[in-house]
């Protein structure tokens, strides 16, 4: 094939456009898992971690609150998470196309390798699916099987949802913890979910960051792997204890404890508490 005859970039197949910047893509793509999803998995998971701590939870006053009311009140919110959105988009799109054209290397490498290497994907998946969900429940409130897992950090945010609005009184008041443990205590089927949805992004990460270091040659040898790789566990590990701690929290969350501001509010909110949560009346 001559000069002139060659395919321009525009006429190249999208396999062929990976291929060629296959380097570019494939460091931007750990970078994007690792620094804004990554981060942002470990601020989360640490924030859901504080409901079991602080005075009186439940009314406000203690650390998961605080957190989520600091979260609220950043300047650039949207911008922030309109980034967050686009790495999540970009990561999303170009691993699932790794994960449908790659294979694993039984001959070349160790079956502990080809055994992460199908678990990094398979966890990518599942990860994918579990955000989709937690994002359309809790932050665009769809009924998805009936679950209850809307988010309402104060009580003006819950307006759109009660017919008549929010009273003036209950505008202020703090329903982040009731709300969470409300969802969680529903349904043994969302607690399941947020279980291997999170262990999968958790899992997910800390593998991811293992394998991004090889990438990037920052693990040259097998011993600075192998020591990388302990790192790595132990993240695991503390995002995990983070996560079952939130998870704890929230199942043994005591709906008695709640002031009557907020009792009135969550009869508003939600449609049938008796189902499974008796309240005070």
């Amino acid at each position: 094939m001559t000069a002139i005859d060659a395919p321009s970039g525009s006429q190249l197949s999208p396999s062929a456009l990976l291929s060629k910047n296959h380097f570019l893509l494939r460091r931007l793509h750990s970078l994007s898992g690792i620094v804004p999803i990554g981060l942002f998995v470990c601020v989360h998971l640490f924030t859901n971690a504080q409901m079991i701590w602080g005075q009186d939870p439940a009314t406000g006053k203690g650390e998961f609150q605080h957190e989520v009311d600091f979260i609220h009140s950043m300047p650039f919110l949207l911008f922030i998470e309109m980034s967050l959105w686009g790495a999540i988009g970009f990561h999303a799109v170009l691993g699932l196309w790794y994960t449908f054209t790659g294979k694993g290397n039984l001959t070349h490498y160790s079956y502990g390798s080809n055994v992460r290497y199908t678990l990094q994907r398979v966890t990518g998946i599942i990860a994918l699916i579990f955000i989709f969900l937690h994002i359309a429940t809790l932050r665009w409130r769809w009924d998805i099987f009936g679950w209850f897992t809307p988010f309402y950090g104060e009580g003006y945010q819950a307006a759109g949802a009660v017919d008549g609005g929010i009273p003036k009184h209950l505008k202020d008041v703090p329903m982040s913890l009731p709300l969470t443990a409300y969802a969680l205590q529903y349904s043994w089927i969302v607690v399941v979910l947020y279980v291997v949805g999170t262990l999968s992004a958790v899992f997910h990460w800390a593998n991811g960051l293992w394998t991004a270091a090889i990438s990037w040659g920052l693990t040259i040898t097998t011993s600075s792997m192998k020591r990388w790789g302990y790192v790595c566990i132990a993240m695991f590990i503390a995002l995990t204890a983070f996560f079952s701690i939130a998870i704890v929290a929230a199942l043994i969350f005591d709906f008695s404890d709640m002031t009557p501001e907020q009792t009135e509010l969550f009869l508003l909110i939600v449609e049938d508490p008796a189902v499974a949560i008796p309240v005070n009346k």
